[in-house]
């Protein structure tokens, strides 16, 4: 198997620049392993491993229904759109591989006809229409002239709840339908995190239940990410963008079915909008501050006025649910046409959220579960959201994933604090899982610098100042071409007005101006381009070459001690007796300062600076850890002449 990749074989007959890469073989040979003993495998593989054909390849050649589920789009469309084809041309056996997004991704044939129909169509929806008679696969993705935010696109995609199934005319040519029909009959099927734990979560609620095909293996690729989404998939959440939806979609059924129109129903959703909107209302009342994560307390719903708005709006959820259903069977003579049966599947499929919003709102007022933290967040112009979140998810991932049946790989670039995987096993329940770490083939000691300063201020001291004056000189030496990693929006927006005015030729560009990749690809084609950044910037993000030079870090990644989940977790640690800080924070912020130096070094010619302003990585005992997760044999500095002099070299 590992032949294929090795010097003579397939990989060196496909493509022109054949590396060969033996950390790459020896990742390939573990998963192959692992697929056949069919026990657990978690893999660090270091930046230039070359670690989806690693993976791929053994996942190809077993004969077993794979499932490769990654963190990112960026990762999927790579596997999808380079990998798949490469492996075509490398495998003797032809194979059948397909991406399997949620439903809300797909153009709804029906949906867009009824829209069509009912409406003039102006020059979005006559090209959307246009797009739906030759695409084939109706992936919102192929669409790259329509807003990420357009209305439109709601208006013409459905839910799970709101499928008819075979009763639709459009059903043969449903692009969802076709998608899992493909899915079916797969060998390899790509998902996100998302939609991988949406599956679990579902067939855990509702045994027999399903979104993706039985399968034999799954691969979490940048598997880093999966407690975080896991939290999110095994807890309870209600925000006024759930609400909103909710109502949103009623009206949209009700347009489509005017017998539900007579029997009230509009005051119906309206009570829906009205209590919400009071509930909402209180609850930001009483959280106060915003853009940050809070705690609720324990007698937040207990309060007379809250609670009252509490019970109104659960009323009025059931109120909708029960009108909903009462007219979502169909007629007697079961003879309807496509929009009746559409808009009857949609109002079951609205009972069914209703009582699930219902339900939800019911775990997060009642906080009855000691095995959650209950928390609220009030973003600036984007709405509130309340949530019940797990403290722990290592034990649902051990019983939903690990234990589930499907023999399970994680992998990422960053699963190992110095050489140690403990943090990764504790969080996701990988106690049997066998363990490999593999490192990069690139050569740090001579492609990269790190740079340490010793003279700032601490950063609870004058630091942001001084720091942006140290920014100015680190770019000055790259003449831009740098990525600036923050760990919080307020460092962002202070470094965003500090460093307003950048000289010739220098172009900069802030998170927020343009979507994420759009803003990618400006800096890759922008020369001397200074990108400023934060959370999502700091992993995910491919610019090989001399367009990335320079990356500079403000401050180790902690998480705020302040957050609820992080608090809550930091608290069930020391219960336990055990360290904290050792134990959570710290192995979390070394990986995540692990993804944000990962953003330099892309492949074997790649040279440049990485720059960390928080001088408590040289200072700090514990700094020892953040120095011994970045490569090894990296040179480091604090001098900036000696940075200026490796430069010109």
């Amino acid at each position: 198997m590992t032949d294929l990749l090795a010097p003579g074989g397939g990989l060196e007959r496909a493509i022109p620049h054949y590396e060969d890469r033996a950390e790459q073989r020896l990742m390939s040979a573990a998963v192959a392993r692992a697929l056949e003993d069919e026990r657990p495998l978690i893999v660090e593989a270091g930046t230039g491993t070359g670690k989806t054909l690693a993976y791929l390849v053994p996942a190809l050649q077993s004969g077993k229904r794979i499932v490769v589920s990654t963190g990112t789009r960026a990762l999927q469309d790579q596997i999808a759109r380079h990998d798949i084809p490469l492996l075509r041309q490398m495998l003797a056996k032809p194979f059948a591989a397909v991406v399997l997004k949620g439903v809300g991704n797909y153009v709804c044939r029906r949906k867009l006809a009824e829209l069509a129909s009912r409406q003039t169509p102006d020059v979005s929806l006559s090209s959307l229409v246009d797009w739906s008679g030759h695409t084939e696969t109706g992936d919102r993705a192929e669409i790259e002239w329509l807003a990420e935010d357009a209305p439109l696109w709601a208006d013409v995609t459905t839910t799970p709840d709101a499928r008819i199934g075979p009763r639709c005319p459009y059903f043969e040519r449903c692009f969802i339908t076709q998608a899992r029909r493909m899915a079916e009959n797969a060998q390899l099927i790509l998902v996100n995190h998302h939609l991988y734990f949406a599956d679990r979560a579902l067939r855990a609620a509702h045994p027999g239940a399903r979104v993706l095909p039985e399968h034999d293996a799954v691969i979490f690729d940048e598997a880093h990410q999966l407690e975080d989404v896991a939290t999110e998939h095994f807890g309870a959440r209600l925000s006024t963008h759930k609400l909103a939806e909710l109502v949103r979609d009623a009206h949209l059924t009700l347009a489509r079915m005017p017998l539900w129109t007579g029997r009230g129903s509009i005051d119906v959703i309206s009570n829906v909008e009205r209590t919400g909107v009071t509930l909402f209302s209180l609850i930001r009342t009483a959280l106060l501050g915003g853009d940050a994560r809070v705690p609720l307390p324990p007698n937040l719903f207990a309060q007379p006025e809250r609670q009252t708005a509490w019970f109104k709006l659960d009323t009025a959820l059931e109120e909708l649910a029960r009108a909903a259903e009462s007219e979502s069977a169909p007629p007697p003579d079961d003879e309807e046409d496509a929009t009746d049966a559409g808009a009857r599947a949609s109002l079951a499929g609205l009972a069914r959220r209703a009582r699930s919003l219902r339900d939800d709102l019911a775990t997060i007022a009642e906080q009855t579960q000691k095995s959650h933290v209950y928390w609220g967040e009030v973003r600036t112009g984007g709405g509130t959201f309340l949530s019940a979140s797990p403290i722990d998810v290592a034990d649902l991932v051990r019983r939903h994933v690990t234990r589930a049946g499907p023999t399970a790989v994680f992998t990422s670039a960053t699963l190992a604090t110095a050489g140690d995987f403990s943090y990764a096993r504790a969080r996701l329940g990988l106690d049997d899982a066998e363990e490999l770490l593999v490192t990069s083939p690139f050569d740090y000691a001579t492609q990269a610098m790190l740079y340490v300063p010793r003279d700032l201020p601490s950063v609870a001291d004058g630091f942001s100042a001084e720091a942006a004056l140290r920014v100015r000189e680190l770019l000055d030496i790259t003449a831009g071409r740098a990525f600036l990693l923050f760990t919080s929006h307020r460092a962002l927006r202070e470094a965003t007005t500090r460093l307003a005015e950048l000289p010739a030729p220098m172009t900069r560009m802030v998170q927020g101006e343009a979507p994420k990749q759009i803003l990618v690809d400006r800096f890759r084609s922008t020369p001397h381009a200074v990108l400023l950044g934060t959370g999502s910037f700091w992993e995910g993000v491919d610019v090989p070459g001399d367009a990335l030079s320079l990356v500079i870090i403000d401050k180790l990644p902690f998480a705020p001690h302040t957050d609820p989940l992080v608090a809550a977790r930091m608290q069930a640690s020391a219960e336990a007796g055990r360290d904290p800080f050792a134990e959570l924070q710290l192995p979390a912020a070394a990986l995540a300062l692990k993804q944000g130096f990962g953003r330099l070094i892309r492949r074997r010619d790649d040279r440049g600076i990485v720059a960390i302003l928080d001088g408590r990585v040289v200072t700090k005992g514990y700094g020892r850890v953040f120095l011994d997760t970045l490569p090894a044999g990296l040179p480091r500095t604090s001098a900036l002449e000696q940075v200026r002099r490796w430069w010109r070299q």
